[in-house]
């Protein structure tokens, strides 16, 4: 063999794991082969094997568990981060074909803070409307939503949208009030109290979480929100810089 087709041995195993998780020998849930038996087919060491496993880890293709073995991961969800469009996270994910859907955890009317009073220009008070949902993809849980809404469009907003649309249609179709402009942050956290509860995870569990106001056109803010995302949620980005600016 020619050095340019030389593959390295841990190169070949990953290869031949992609092969069989593609092919549906290896599902979501499967036990792989131990580091061993690759070894062994493979003719090489059990070094090699973790290696080549250590990369299989960080793209999350599989998780090994200790005492347990290595298992084939369940695939993750991801959604792109795109700067020249609003795009709710339901039409990203609607649009590779997953199916989304939403459990109503609360939906009613409370006083704003201080700082909710703040972020949507709230007169003297007034009142907001507090929706938490759950957004199952699959009919898996992956994350939960937390919104508040001055009181004005909450009041508008029916049982039947709230448990059908994402917030976007809801702004958009319901309310004529269509989102042109999202300003928001992403940090990391884990999971604590009802938050894991209702995400169905482990206390302690790393989440994603994206704090954002949505605006109209005339920079009104519509709502504030707080979105927390399992850690098997991918956020998939592309940077290009103008050429004449390098």
């Amino acid at each position: 063999m020619s050095q340019p087709d030389f593959v390295p041995l841990y190169v070949r195993i990953q290869r031949f794991l992609r092969a069989e998780i593609a092919a549906g020998r290896l599902v979501e849930g499967d036990r792989t082969p131990s580091e061993p038996e690759l070894a062994s087919q493979f003719s090489t060491t059990r070094a090699t094997v973790a290696k080549a496993f250590q990369q299989l880890v960080y793209e999350g293709v599989i998780v090994r568990r200790a005492g347990s073995g290595t298992f084939v991961a369940r695939p993750p969800i991801s959604a792109p981060i795109d700067l020249s469009r609003v795009r709710s996270f339901e039409e990203q994910l609607a649009a590779k074909g997953a199916v989304i859907d939403y459990e109503v955890l609360g939906f009613a009317s409370d006083r704003p803070s201080p700082i909710e009073i703040e972020a949507l220009h709230l007169d003297e008070g007034e009142q907001v409307y507090r929706l938490d949902r759950l957004r199952l993809v699959g009919g898996e849980r992956m994350s939960l939503e937390r919104r508040v809404i001055p009181g004005e469009l909450g009041r508008r907003m029916s049982q039947e949208v709230i448990r059908t649309k994402s917030i976007h249609r809801i702004l958009d179709e319901d309310l004529r009030l269509p989102v042109l402009r999202v300003e928001g942050a992403i940090r990391a956290g884990i999971a604590k109290g009802a938050v894991a509860t209702q995400l169905a995870v482990k206390r302690g569990s790393p989440l994603l979480i994206r704090d954002y106001v949505l605006l109209s056109a005339d920079r009104r803010p519509l709502v504030r929100g707080e979105s927390f995302y399992r850690e098997d949620f991918h956020i998939n980005y592309v940077v290009q810089q103008n050429p004449r600016e390098a």
